[in-house]
């Protein structure tokens, strides 16, 4: 990582709140400028790149700011540094996750070491946007980089609000839509979306209700795709073209589709107005016709993702979410000072809503955890969860 420390007194001094009046004029997306490099250059996640805007508004050392935080979606490239570092921008948490690999140096298969979609990246990228852990259900406490939480998401069904899909529903007839068993739920039809491959959210489905891309890819699901070539190695085709993640527009118009979607994602996307007041960020509203179904657990009772406008952080389906930071960076002032501990910026960032200062990350939508509960349910900044990539 080549990331520019800065002094210890200005890690201590790093402000995490903000003025209402302070606050700039909206960015649409990504740092603005764009010219503007900041200390900690991150990319990936669709899901969080919201927040981390507004976080990256909020943060500053030394009256600078600290996190620039480029959008999954936007420009066919993103510069990063002021020194070359312009390459085709990544979309979604494994292509976050690869794109740091590179800028570490290392060979990920896309033109050599320290490349990423054949071009050279070493040392452009601090840091990852992942909602997803890349060891799966496994947590491990050792691996070259650290997954640091600072968040909550619940992931549910999206139906569209239009048509005769039930508003609850359980887990296991969510898996069997998914695994094609069922092509109704109580006797109502139903035409599930896949995400785009390398997204988080998909990664994290797709593990709940049991499927897999090699699965999917040799036409085991006829709901979903079909293959054309018996090549795991080659994508099917979808039989319904594959959704960004988080885009409630795509069941606009279609009263039968259902779709994974981020509760957090969604509530941000209706806080609109008033997170570009409070941090000057543009969330797009893309929910369409999509509305959030409860969840029934086998042998539990339904539980919303949203009660009262606030995420459900006991959602039966629900994640942490992730900046991702080189395991050697850990003790370095900057990375420390912005990420590690619960008492770092980013898990005490606020901003002043009419004289009370609100959490920024509970702004954009998701749940805080303050307690240790397992490695893959932990508090802010908690540093002991670790994968090779």
């Amino acid at each position: 990582m080549k990331v520019r420390s800065i002094s210890k007194v200005a890690a201590v001094g790093f402000a995490a709140v903000v003025a209402v009046g302070l606050v700039a004029a909206p960015a649409a997306a990504d740092p603005s400028p764009v010219t503007e490099y900041r200390t900690l250059a991150g990319v990936g996640s669709d899901t969080t790149q919201d927040v981390m805007n507004g976080l990256g508004n909020v943060i500053t050392s030394g009256g600078n700011k600290v996190i620039a935080s480029w959008d999954a979606r936007g420009t066919a490239n993103v510069r990063t540094k002021a020194a070359n570092c312009d390459f085709p921008r990544p979309n979604g948490s494994s292509n976050g996750r690869r794109a740091l690999r590179a800028s570490e140096g290392e060979d990920i298969g896309q033109g050599g070491p320290g490349f990423w979609s054949n071009v050279n990246v070493v040392g452009c990228v601090d840091f990852a946007r992942s909602s997803s852990y890349g060891g799966g259900s496994t947590p491990s406490s050792t691996g070259n980089y650290t997954y640091i939480p600072f968040g909550v998401d619940a992931v549910t069904l999206a139906r569209n609000v239009t048509g005769d899909l039930p508003v609850n529903v359980s887990f296991a007839q969510v898996q069997r839509v998914y695994r094609c068993f069922d092509r109704t739920i109580a006797g109502n039809p139903v035409s599930p979306v896949m995400l785009q491959a390398g997204s988080g959210t998909w990664d994290f489905w797709s593990s709940k209700v049991g499927i897999t891309e090699v699965e999917i890819n040799l036409g085991d699901y006829p709901c979903l795709a079909a293959d054309t070539d018996s090549n795991p190695a080659t994508a099917a085709v979808p039989l319904i073209p594959r959704a960004q993640e988080h885009d409630g527009t795509v069941l606009t118009g279609f009263p039968t589709r259902v779709a994974p979607f981020s509760a957090g994602q969604f509530i941000a996307q209706g806080n609109a107005a008033k997170i570009a007041s409070l941090t000057g960020v543009t969330v797009a509203d893309r929910r369409g016709e999509a509305a959030l179904s409860g969840i029934r657990p086998t042998g539990g009772a339904v539980q919303q993702p949203v009660v009262n406008g606030v995420l459900n952080i006991n959602f039966p389906l629900r994640r942490d979410v992730y900046n991702i930071v080189p395991t050697a960076d850990l003790t370095n002032p900057t990375v420390a000072a912005t990420f590690v501990g619960g008492s770092s910026a980013v898990c005490t960032a606020t901003v002043n809503d009419g004289g009370t200062q609100r959490s920024v990350v509970e702004l954009f939508g998701f749940g805080v955890r303050s307690t240790l509960v397992s490695p893959l349910d932990a508090n802010c900044g908690f540093t002991n969860l670790r994968f090779g990539n």
